[in-house]
């Protein structure tokens, strides 16, 4: 039982606590014997249970809770176990509390200490250090305890991360935790980015008096430099790139190593020159050339080097090796040769006559075998280069037999999961979504409405009951709800007689959304719709296959539950099945049936479907907005959009998609919705859904609109495409975004394989929108090449891009210039064109020996030769 004194110690602990004050509380259990701490450490739980889960991340009494539990727990494995308390994690005043912990313990035995000290350690994640919200109480705490009674640091990562982190401004000489995680710095994971920001080698300017050296100078000054050199190459090993080991590689540089100290290290880096990243490849193979100056390389690690630079796709490490046999080749003229026609197969124009002047500088020296292979490789060079060879080594060399074009085949399509059946799995798929941490699939939601609306008033009750854990279900004021949620929400509101002008009206105070573009109206108008008609056996509308459309049997068969149930569906949801029926779809499918449902139905198939709007084109400049994330107010600055005016005849809700002038829209939220969705409203119409994309796609190369999705999307649809379908391929192979740009470039093989492919508005757009800056010609030029080389028909894009993307004589060429013409000859070659284009024949460049005027004097060869 507690005494007087007892209590009297809690209650001024917990007024510490309720102050927010861990200094505070620190001293006060700091002077508590051992079983005033036992007493006090029994209140800790209540008191944390006392805090609101909806307020505890700015909850004051956190961090002071910690620093109590430290002091007045018993064993050192509990005090720790307290302290790295997720719940006990807040963002107040963070910074004081390791120190605040290591004074709340500064009575404790010493081996306690060390031993709480070590507990903590195991118990920091290197995870949570790189988290935005990092704790780094853990580590404050461990690290002053360590300090104080002499103990070493564990040579882990997170450790490790927490000193480059919060380590004192002290030199390293001074630092005892130092020696200890040297190591760590080389082979725990995770610690490269750190190393690249908190480790640099120097400053820009010459150092204040009395400051600190950049703890990489100081590394590179206090560690035993065959330690630094090997922990390098230990790292390089492991493999990675960009910023986890850029700190590496300028290490490397620093230390900028003799011949004589890589040439035990040979081996190494010479198993580098294959695959590591480009920095590193570029590391080892300077090492190689040095080793190779000092003493020449065996045969065979000669060759062996040599292969692995070849086979790389880098021009400029390509461009390297090829220097370096040529300048070292005396001696081994025959193996450096042999090299250089490995190279005669690559397809850059300027690797290729790089390894031709190679060869026929040194074919005086080339045995007969080795002469004869070069011959033979030769075969796979342009006729200019072939006639070269042929004259340096006599004899004829014959072409080989031309590149036929890769097949494409599209993909087909594919049935989607069948019906939710029964409410248990309807619960199941309900929770799955509510917990889903990714953006879910339109296939998966619309399999979702149908079960809500089918299956939806069994499950009332359990929906309530997650309204603890997901509030909005039950709170009555959340008119911002859309796609399934929007569903559930109505479902446990009781609200769901409702229709949509009612609800409209109701919710937003209009009938009509002016911020929502017209195939968002229309998704939010039918998910009301839908919730108007829980219980009935069937939605009409939920799709059947991959592309959206829905089966006519399939449809006929739901026509004909609704009937025997006397249910009508929903206005919206008849319209969506409609347009979802396939264009082949049979009225036939229908006999038999007699709601209205059934007769819309039959008049629409026989009718011919949705009648095509009228479409006109218009390339108009506009002020873009440009909104940087740390900026209030949008820059504004020229651009160029593909205004797209569509004029339908179709009525009903079916005319909210037909009718559209992408000029007149403004940027407002709409243009930010994601439109994952669109695709599948009109999956036989995608140059109607594309019209209706292009407003958003005109923001894709500055944010996440899951564009990549989209547009693949869009490619598994069926229907006409034209120019509004060419400027969202643009736009989505030029996003920043390397899934996206993934996505864009299967969706143009899609196409492709589909014959659907508008290659010709693309090439007619892309001048346009690259000399207004909307798309980017390097990342456009990267999908094309990868399109290219797989086989799709795209010479009628570089027939309209080329010429106008020339520049003249007194314009710089653009760097991605040369790339789109490697990629119009990679084309040209699959499929033979032999077209030659006038603009190129005549172009003068800026700069004749530029590797755009060789790539532009390949393809002109390749045009005019028969």
């Amino acid at each position: 039982m507690a005494s007087s004194g007892d209590e009297v110690a809690w209650e001024r602990v917990r007024a510490a606590i309720a102050q927010g004050d861990a200094r505070k509380v620190a001293a006060v259990v700091g002077g508590f014997g051992e079983e005033t701490r036992k007493e006090v450490g029994k209140r800790l739980p209540e008191a944390l249970r006392g805090i609101d889960d909806r307020t505890r991340w700015t909850d004051q009494r956190l961090g002071p809770l910690r620093v109590a539990g430290a002091g007045c727990l018993g064993g050192a494995a509990a005090a720790a176990a307290w302290v790295a308390r997720r719940d006990l994690r807040g963002w107040r005043d963070r910074d004081g509390l390791g120190a605040a912990i290591a004074a709340a313990v500064a009575g404790r035995p010493s081996e306690w200490r060390l031993d709480f000290a070590r507990r903590l350690t195991d118990r920091i994640r290197l995870t949570d250090l790189l988290d935005w919200r990092a704790d780094r109480v853990l580590w404050d705490a461990s690290a002053a305890l360590l300090r104080a009674e002499g103990g070493a640091p564990p040579a882990s990562a997170a450790f490790a991360a927490g000193w480059l982190l919060w380590r004192p401004a002290e030199p390293l000489a001074e630092d005892p935790f130092f020696p200890v995680l040297l190591p760590a710095l080389f082979d725990a994971d995770g610690i490269g980015p750190l190393l690249g920001g908190r480790a640099p080698f120097g400053t820009a300017g010459p150092p204040e008096p009395g400051a600190v050296p950049a703890l990489g100078a100081q590394i590179l000054a206090h560690a035993d430099r065959a330690f630094l050199l090997d922990g390098c190459v230990r790292r390089f090993l492991r493999g990675g790139d960009g910023a986890r080991i850029a700190w590496y590689v300028a290490l490397h540089r620093a230390l900028a190593p003799a011949p004589e100290e890589s040439a035990p290290r040979l081996r190494d880096y010479v198993r580098l020159l294959p695959n590591a990243a480009p920095p590193i490849a570029e590391t080892a193979f300077e090492q190689v050339k040095a080793v190779d100056a000092l003493a020449p390389l065996a045969p065979e690690m000669f060759t062996e080097t040599a292969n692995a630079l070849l086979f790389r796709p880098e021009r400029k490490l390509l461009k390297a090796a090829l220097i370096w046999l040529d300048k070292t080749a005396k001696g081994r003229e025959t193996a450096a040769v042999a090299q250089a026609a490995v190279a005669f197969a690559i397809e850059h124009t300027d690797t290729r006559e790089r390894a031709v002047r190679l060869a026929v500088r040194h074919a005086a020296a080339v045995d007969p075998l080795t002469a004869e292979t070069v011959r033979d490789a030769a075969g796979a060079l342009p006729g200019p280069l072939r006639a070269r060879i042929a004259d340096a080594y006599g004899g004829a060399v014959e072409p080989e037999a031309p590149i036929e074009a890769p097949v494409l085949y599209a993909p087909a399509p594919s049935e989607l999961d069948p019906p939710i059946a029964s409410a248990a799995e309807l619960r199941e798929a309900v929770l799955a979504h509510l917990h889903a941490s990714r953006s879910t699939r339109w296939p998966e939601v619309e399999r979702l409405l149908a079960g809500l609306v089918v299956y939806g008033p069994d499950i009332i009750a359990d929906l309530r009951g997650y309204g603890a854990r997901f509030p909005w279900i039950v709170h009555p004021d959340f008119s911002h709800l859309d796609g399934a949620f929007l569903v559930m929400h109505r479902l446990a509101q009781g609200s769901a007689r409702r229709g949509v002008v009612d609800y409209l009206r109701h919710r937003h105070g209009r009938t009509k959304l002016p911020d929502r573009p017209a195939p968002a109206q229309f998704v939010y108008r039918r998910l009301i719709d839908a919730t108007a008609r829980f219980g009935a056996p069937a939605l009409l509308a939920t799709p059947t296959v991959s592309t959206g459309h829905v089966d006519p049997e399939v449809f006929a068969e739901r026509v004909r539950l609704l009937e025997e149930a006397g249910r009508e569906p929903g206005a919206y949801d008849l319209d969506q099945a409609l347009l979802r029926l396939p264009g082949d779809a049979s009225a036939r499918v229908l006999d038999g049936l007699v709601s209205p449902a059934a007769k819309s139905a039959r008049a629409w198939i026989e009718g011919g479907g949705l009648p095509e709007p009228a479409v006109s084109y218009e390339v108009v400049g506009f002020r873009r907005r440009k909104l940087e994330y740390w900026e209030e107010q949008p820059k504004k600055e020229n651009g160029k959009r593909l205004r797209t005016v569509l004029r339908g005849t179709a009525t009903g809700s079916a005319g909210l998609l037909t009718d559209l002038d992408t000029g007149a829209l403004e940027d407002s939220r709409a243009v930010r919705a994601v439109a994952r969705w669109w695709a599948p409203i009109l999956p036989s119409h995608r140059e109607l859904t594309a019209a209706h994309l292009l407003r958003q796609a005109e923001r894709w190369p500055l944010d996440r609109y899951e564009q990549g999705e989209a547009v693949l999307d869009l490619a598994d649809a069926t229907g006409k495409t034209g120019a509004a379908t060419a400027a969202l391929l643009l736009y989505a192979l030029s996003s920043p975004h390397s899934a996206d740009r993934a996505g864009a470039l299967d969706a143009v093989l899609s196409f492709a394989a589909q014959d659907a492919l508008p290659a010709a508005a693309m090439g007619e757009l892309l001048p346009v929108f690259v000399k207004s800056g909307d798309v980017s010609l390097s990342r456009v030029v990267q999908g094309l090449t990868e399109a290219a080389r797989a086989g799709a028909p795209l010479w009628p894009l570089f027939a309209n891009a080329v010429p106008t993307l020339l520049p003249t004589a007194d314009e710089s060429t653009p760097a991605p210039l040369a790339d789109l013409l490697a990629a119009a000859s990679t084309t040209a070659t699959l499929h033979h064109i032999r077209t030659p284009l006038p603009a190129l024949t005549t172009w003068t460049p800026k700069s004749p020996t530029s590797r755009a005027a060789k790539e532009a004097l390949h393809l002109t060869a390749l045009l005019t030769t028969p």
